[in-house]
């Protein structure tokens, strides 16, 4: 099972129910709403549509990403600039742009980078309102290109009016990405909209210019996970210096116990053609291998010709990339009781060599904090919440399902066991640790991890043999498994045997299995006379 998270922006090539039904099966788990385009119209019928189709399939996160206070060119009067040409910035000059703070902190030496960098201008001079400069990297301007003036900060208020009114419209998103994030001040202003609005979407705070990396500490603070931007961070900092900050701020949400996101250019050639190039497939290995949760694809699904192969490739990419990823050996998370029970849970799954790890969740908290330790076993997240079902599914290696929701944390855990079989995520005879709360229900309140078999447990003891059997239990006639008090000497015709006595002797009992017969030895006297039951050697039970 893939554990690495896909994000895919929808757009006009996978805008119908159909598509979107495609793109799920091909393995998306959160599908994103790009504001920086179209219409507030056109993005609650997208996401009208992707929540109809995953009803039907299987429940998928909504992410909205807000355009936050980023700078663009309104007008160009010039089309093309070549290399060496001097042109204006301002009102009434060859470019203007939209925002009049930047104007402001403009100076001479500094470099103004459009379109993602493809475009430079070095200020020569200022004249009032207007800024001289020389282009020393041409290329063709037009307006909404976007706009980086490295190592500047524009005093700009991070709240926008169309990102109100997207989030007004669409309240019932998991995920708001906030884009241009400087500082956590700037996340505590969306959070306050946020909450006068009343939507409760996590906060994933986009890191892409050079004051976001300078505060990420403080920024993981108060969001709920990090999108790595690429394409703008690019631009702000030295290009040589990227995949050393793409590391350092994927450690750093991982010691957070964040999500982490890597956007931009993940798959760029397959907007185009229907192959990835090599230098792609590594790219993405690389940031699996890092520790990202997620990977996002934006144009290559938003407007790419193969959007649906692009899911498909990232998807064998990343399951294939996970197989050099577990057993990571990471640094416990210290403070409240979630993450010491987060902890113990993994330890403890790692010592009994658990098939799964059960989180009963109803915040998805205690989930995020066993996912961050990259476990090999499944992590399975029981919950009763629609909506933090769908917040899960950006959390590595985390799968989730729905439950009823029950007071106590027996029944929560029956329930979720009964549904986890159902759903075929476990089957009998395999070992859970399992983490919940007691009162269950209560977010905040993990506080306990136990052990427990799917099945009926009938008795333990010291198990001698390498596989699983199966079959029927008896103390003398025809059956698969001979019941016995005592065991001194090798009895044919058995798969197994059950030695009642807790004395007996170890090397004779490891002599006999050596031939292939499985022996439970020092059960006690229990009942099993005509059962069908299983005998599981290397953890010493008997169930059914």
């Amino acid at each position: 099972m893939r554990r690495t998270k896909i994000i895919a922006t929808l757009g006009p090539a996978v805008s119908s129910e159909e598509k979107i039904d495609s793109l799920i099966k091909e393995g998306v788990d959160v599908f994103r709403l790009n504001a920086a385009h179209g219409t507030v119209e056109e993005h609650v019928e997208l996401k009208n549509r992707a929540r109809k189709v995953s009803e039907e399939t299987r429940e998928i996160g909504i992410m909205l990403d807000i355009k936050g206070p980023e700078i663009r060119v309104s007008e160009a009067k010039i089309r093309f600039a070549k290399d060496g040409d001097l042109i204006t910035l301002g009102p009434g000059g060859d470019i203007e742009i939209n925002r009049e703070e930047a104007y402001k902190v403009i100076k001479e030496g500094s470099i103004v980078l459009l379109h993602d960098g493809d475009i430079a201008i070095k200020i020569k001079e200022k004249k009032g309102t207007l800024a001289i400069g020389k282009v020393i990297s041409g290329g063709i301007i037009a307006p909404r290109m976007g706009v980086n003036i490295p190592g500047v900060h524009i005093p700009i208020e991070y709240i926008q009016k169309r990102d109100v009114k997207f989030m007004e419209r669409i309240k019932d998103a998991d995920f708001i990405a906030a884009s241009f994030v400087r500082s956590a001040k700037d996340i505590i202003a969306l959070r306050k909209e946020m909450e006068r609005i009343g939507t409760e979407a996590k906060i994933i705070a986009k890191i892409e210019n050079e004051e976001g990396v300078r505060n990420i500490d403080e920024i993981l603070e108060v969001s709920d996970g990090i999108m790595v931007a690429r394409g703008d961070l690019g631009t702000e900092i030295p290009v040589e210096n990227l995949p050393a900050i793409q590391k350092e701020l994927v450690k750093k949400a991982m010691m957070h116990g964040k999500p982490s996101i890597i956007a931009t250019q993940i798959l760029e050639s397959m907007i185009r053609n229907p192959h990835p190039t090599r230098a792609e497939v590594s790219d993405i290995a690389n940031a699996i291998l890092d520790g990202a949760d997620s990977l996002m694809l934006s144009g290559e699904t938003a407007i790419g010709k193969y959007p649906v192969n692009a899911v498909r490739v990232l998807a064998r990419v990343a399951e294939k990339s996970e197989e050099m990823v577990t057993n990571r050996h990471l640094e416990e998370l210290q403070g409240t009781i979630s993450e010491c029970v987060s902890n113990a849970a993994v330890l403890l799954a790692k010592e009994v060599n658990a098939d799964a790890i059960l989180v009963l969740t109803r915040s998805g908290k205690t989930a995020r904090l066993i996912s961050r330790h990259r476990v090999s076993m499944p992590i399975l997240a029981a919950t009763y919440s629609k909506n933090t079902l769908r917040e899960m599914s950006m959390y590595w290696g985390v799968d989730g399902f729905e439950v009823p929701k029950f007071k106590f944390a027996d029944d929560a855990i029956n329930s979720a066991i009964k549904m986890a079989e159902e759903l075929k995520k476990v089957k009998k005879g395999d070992l859970l640790v399992i983490a919940g709360g007691e009162p269950s229900g209560i977010p905040g309140t993990t506080n306990f991890v136990w052990v427990q078999i799917v099945g009926e447990l009938l008795a333990r003891g010291k198990g001698y043999g390498k596989y699983k059997i199966s079959g029927k239990a008896c103390t003398h006639g025809k059956c698969d498994i001979l019941i016995v008090k005592e065991l001194d000497r090798k009895i044919e015709g058995y798969k197994g045997i059950i030695v009642k006595s807790k004395i007996y002797d170890p090397g004779v009992l490891e002599k006999i299995s050596s031939s292939g017969t499985v022996i439970i030895a020092g059960t006690g006297n229990v009942e099993l006379e005509g059962k069908e039951i299983t005998l599981d050697p290397k953890r010493g039970l008997i169930w059914r």
